[in-house]
């Protein structure tokens, strides 16, 4: 797994090469975030264009993102999730969870896509987040 970064104006743009599966993955994306968030990065863009797969410990550590962004103020978005990551965001039932977008582009400019019918972050429970969180903790 590899990230590279990017700034687009007040946005960072991670992009993400690789599969995102196994601790050493997840440890690296989970530790990019918090650095970021640390930093006073107030939206991260996750762009999963290039990540081919994911295992739980993966999908754990952008629930642990969007947590570390939510608990600063930010957000954290999707982008560009290939069909087998989205079926994956869909099992998982963490479409309610992220804000996910077809490219780049378009996580960058809105908060949410017009088509997708879902609460906006501050309207998500933190309650359910943390449970999502420990869950894929215990898997």
């Amino acid at each position: 797994m590899r990230i590279s970064q990017r700034q687009v104006g007040d946005v960072v743009v991670l992009d993400l090469v690789g599969p995102l599966a196994g601790w050493k993955a997840a440890g690296l994306v989970k530790e990019t975030v918090r650095r970021l968030g640390r930093a006073g990065t107030h939206t991260v863009v996750a762009n999963l264009a290039r990540v081919r797969s994911m295992d739980l410990a993966g999908l754990g550590a952008l629930v642990d993102g969007y947590s570390t962004m939510r608990e600063g103020g930010g957000e954290m978005r999707l982008a560009s999730l290939t069909r087998r990551i989205h079926d994956l965001v869909v099992i998982a039932r963490l479409l309610t969870v992220f804000n996910t977008f077809d490219s780049v582009e378009q996580a960058i400019e809105g908060p949410s896509p017009a088509y997708a019918g879902i609460a906006e972050p501050a309207q998500r429970s933190p309650m359910a987040v943390g449970m999502i969180h420990r869950f894929l903790r215990r898997a």
